[in-house]
């Protein structure tokens, strides 16, 4: 499902300007929908996309200046600077950027919760919120 009008702006308003701007902007938006679920994130889907969003920018803007990954160590007498490759904790690239490190915090809150199952829609006794589960 794509995108609503007002979905677009609230996305481009947690945006930087240039990445707001750049002409890559819907090819990186596409990329970001097929990693971020709306039913996992519910009310959350378009602060996470955002996240990817900028996340992928990161990354590509990394790759463009040849970086193999994060800055790891750096020493400025005959310069000498090294990367990493980001760790091997099972989530990508993830760990590579604050939008993608902020996007698995983001993913943890919303990971479901014992008894919260099946894929079944849950109204709180008050009349709260859905809750939901798509797992």
């Amino acid at each position: 499902m794509s995108l609503t009008p007002e979905e677009r702006t609230e996305l481009l308003s947690y945006l930087t300007e240039t990445v707001a701007e750049s002409d890559r902007l819907e090819a990186l938006i596409k990329g970001a929908e097929f990693r971020v679920s709306r039913c996992y994130f519910g009310k959350a889907y378009v602060y996470a996309l955002s996240l990817m969003v900028m996340h992928k920018s990161f990354l590509q803007g990394m790759a463009a200046e040849g970086v193999a990954g994060p800055v790891t160590s750096k020493r400025e007498g005959d310069l000498s600077i090294g990367y990493g490759t980001g760790g091997s904790s099972g989530n990508g690239d993830l760990g590579n950027s604050v939008y993608g490190q902020e996007y698995l915090e983001l993913l943890e809150q919303y990971s479901p919760r014992p008894g919260v199952t099946g894929g079944v829609c849950c109204r709180g006794l008050d009349g709260g919120d859905a809750v939901q589960s798509c797992f």
